[in-house]
């Protein structure tokens, strides 16, 4: 019989690292995603407690860094959320069972946080300056409101934050039609009448462009915006002389900016 081995001889081959892959890149980006804010999280814990830390805590931007930590919390949990519906498609559910999830939806508000959502994406597309993928941004952006608007197609945020990025997608008569939704719920949004108006005049379709900043201009006549996107669109259209009035005009109530200067410039060169 042969004798039995102390377990104190028995060796284990430790693994090199803890760290699990995925088959899946998309798993393995949530994967990483976690890690990141662990190691993250066991550094901001390090610096705590370091003398000089604590030194220069009154420097430290803590709302800054809130935020940033937020996203990248808010931006893997959008990931989880994605992953999980490419195998609970709604559509595939009977009629009575998306009704009674819809209900709920509703009665926990969750369109106002879809909504929430969307607009956290589109602010960081805007402040973070090319670190994120704007594509893909304002496709999830849309998805989002369309989410909300399945809840609740009485909330008139949702169609207004799916037209910016619609326009950001240069889908310009889509973003229109989402725009004219949000204002039969909610007349009083004059930022989507503006949206409209550049949106037209994005489209190439200037003479409906100036139809809609005149709505405005009969509204406030010293609007700087709708003065300013009159000159935009007689600027895009070749109508140099109106473009000149209408940047006069606007600069009178408020420097214009670099891009409208050079613009306004250029066309008193060519006179």
């Amino acid at each position: 019989m042969k004798q039995s081995k102390d377990w104190d001889d028995i060796k284990v081959n430790k693994r090199s690292t803890d760290k699990i892959y995925f088959e899946t890149p998309f798993i393995q980006s949530i994967s990483d995603g976690i890690d990141f804010l662990r190691g993250e999280a066991k550094e901001l814990l390090n610096e705590l407690d370091s003398t000089e830390f604590k030194q220069k805590i009154d420097k430290f931007d803590l709302d800054e860094f809130g935020e940033d930590a937020f996203n990248q919390i808010s931006e893997l949990t959008d990931s989880i959320s994605q992953f999980r519906s490419q195998f609970f498609n709604s559509e595939d559910l009977p009629d009575f069972v998306k009704e009674s999830t819809r209900s709920a939806k509703f009665a926990l508000n969750r369109d106002s946080d879809y909504v929430r959502k969307a607009k956290r994406k589109l602010n960081r597309l805007e402040s973070d300056e090319g670190f994120v993928d704007a594509y893909k941004t304002n496709i999830r952006v849309v998805e989002l409101c369309d989410k909300a608007i399945d809840v609740n197609y009485k909330n008139w945020q949702a169609y207004y934050v799916k037209a910016q990025a619609l326009i950001n997608l240069e889908k310009y008569n889509d973003a229109i039609e989402e725009l004219v939704k949000s204002l039969a719920l909610n007349e009083e949004n004059l930022d989507a009448w503006y949206d409209i108006a550049r949106s037209y005049r994005l489209n190439g379709d200037y003479d409906k462009s100036i139809d809609v900043y005149d709505s405005i201009l009969k509204r406030d006549e010293e609007s700087f915006d709708a003065l300013l996107g009159k000159a935009l669109a007689y600027f895009d259209a070749g109508d140099n002389q109106n473009a000149d009035e209408f940047f006069k005009k606007a600069n009178s109530i408020k420097i214009l900016d670099g891009d409208a200067k050079e613009m306004w410039q250029s066309i008193q060169e060519n006179n």
